[in-house]
């Protein structure tokens, strides 16, 4: 059950109902009662779809379960091995500069 209360409108200044949604809008205006708040979120919703769509097999809506199942494992597994090689090389430093502090 959301509260109603009421706020003063930043860009009016009359005061009107809010919900707390982040798509309120004043009654008198019809702006936004949080500007800064909507433009974040947008920003998110769209940095969200624009990794989505960097992903090497993306996922389009008019693929079967089969085929989006398949592209999400594949998906997964070239983060895996990436995550792997960033490993591999920094035990790979590590092991260089123990030989190198010992060898001294």
């Amino acid at each position: 059950m959301t509260q109603v209360r009421e706020i003063k409108c930043p860009h009016c200044g009359e005061w009107t109902m809010w919900t707390g949604n982040v798509d309120d809008r004043c009654l008198y205006c019809d702006e936004f009662l949080e500007p800064r708040r909507f433009s974040r979120e947008v920003e998110k919703k769209i940095s969200k779809e624009l990794i989505k769509e960097n992903d090497y097999f993306f996922i389009k809506p008019t693929d079967g379960p089969v085929k989006r199942s398949i592209k999400i494992v594949l998906n997964s597994l070239r983060w895996w091995v990436y995550y792997l090689e960033i490993l591999f090389f920094i035990f790979i430093t590590l092991v260089l500069l123990l030989i190198t502090l010992f060898a001294g």
